[in-house]
């Protein structure tokens, strides 16, 4: 993903420390970098969150959009989801090529749809309104401001935490009367316009993604911008798993593989990972039962992971 070269030593001395389970900035071979979570953070929008990895490293924003629209003949009982992931062009700290930019654009959006639609977790049947007429159109547009490592692993975080948090008004189909051609006459209306009445999205076991990265003999996670230069990471599985644990998707990432007799074992390491971030990311974004029934208040939360133990840092309502 980044092209900064490497010299032999420099590789042979990531991969001795790799070995020795010491990382060049401290970590452990299983450990994520401090992950910051904020919502809300667009007030414009249904639902927003920036997510960032270390200091100041990895930063990402999911933005979540709705619109009524009409929905297509083939899925006339189904909303729609659209998702565009797009890289500054700034974000990188090995800096790109545009075309390489635009290229990657693709492989990030690629797979994390393919992730969203396998799990299955948003119910697009929840968001007709009308069979036919009216329906949900679901934008989610996610900006990688800082691409310092380990990008598509924050680019499912921030989705997650702004599809989760995200809400839409209430709305009720109405119907009366015949139009000029005695065709029945169908509408809707808000239901209510107070925002503590809106309602969550249709949205359950919802993925987020571990990428695996093999440096030497041994693998990784959460790997930096140094680490994945040039030579760095010499093969990459990203696993989706959702909030019950479950395996829904496995994309590989550009250069060498894995063997296949391994992948299943790869794949099953990537579970408790994934429980122990979600975990903490619920709690990051205040994701209590009350709030899933009665839809989510708007607000703010940040919470930091150090040395794997989730801390939550402050909660500000707005």
């Amino acid at each position: 993903m980044l092209s900064q070269a490497r010299s032999r030593t420099e590789l042979a001395f990531m991969e001795a420390g790799v070995e020795q389970d010491v990382r060049a900035d401290g970590r452990r071979r299983v450990d994520y970098r401090d992950i910051s979570v904020t919502v809300d953070v667009v007030p414009s929008s249904h639902g927003s969150a920036r997510v960032i990895l270390g200091h100041d490293a990895t930063e990402v924003l999911a933005v979540v959009k709705a619109d009524l629209s009409q929905p297509s003949y083939e899925r006339a009982r189904c909303g729609t989801l659209e998702l565009n992931v797009e890289v500054s062009p700034l974000a990188l700290l090995y800096k790109e090529t545009g075309r390489e930019v635009e290229d990657l654009n693709a492989e990030l959006t690629t797979a994390f749809e393919s992730f969203l639609v396998e799990s299955g977790a948003l119910d697009m049947e929840a968001l007709c309104i009308t069979p036919g007429k009216y329906a949900w159109t679901i934008y989610l547009d996610v900006i990688v401001l800082e691409g310092q490592g380990n990008i598509l692993d924050a680019v499912s975080l921030a989705a997650y935490a702004a599809l989760r948090t995200a809400a839409l008004p209430g709305v009720d189909a109405i119907s009366g009367g015949l139009d000029s051609a005695n065709n029945p006459i169908e509408d809707f209306e808000l239901s209510s316009t107070d925002i503590l009445d809106a309602k969550p999205l249709p949205v359950q076991n919802l993925p987020i993604c571990i990428t695996l990265n093999r440096i030497g003999n041994f693998v990784v996670v959460d790997t930096a911008a140094e680490e994945e230069a040039e030579g760095g990471v010499q093969a990459r599985l990203t696993v989706a798993v959702d909030e019950t644990g479950h395996i829904c998707g496995l994309y590989k990432g550009a250069g060498g593989g894995f063997p296949v007799g391994e992948m299943h074992t790869l794949a099953q390491h990537a579970v408790p990972i994934a429980k122990k971030v979600l975990e903490g990311l619920k709690a990051a974004i205040g994701l209590t039962d009350k709030k899933e029934k009665k839809g989510i208040e708007k607000g703010s939360s940040k919470l930091r992971c150090e040395a794997g133990t989730w801390r939550r840092d402050a909660c500000v309502g707005e």
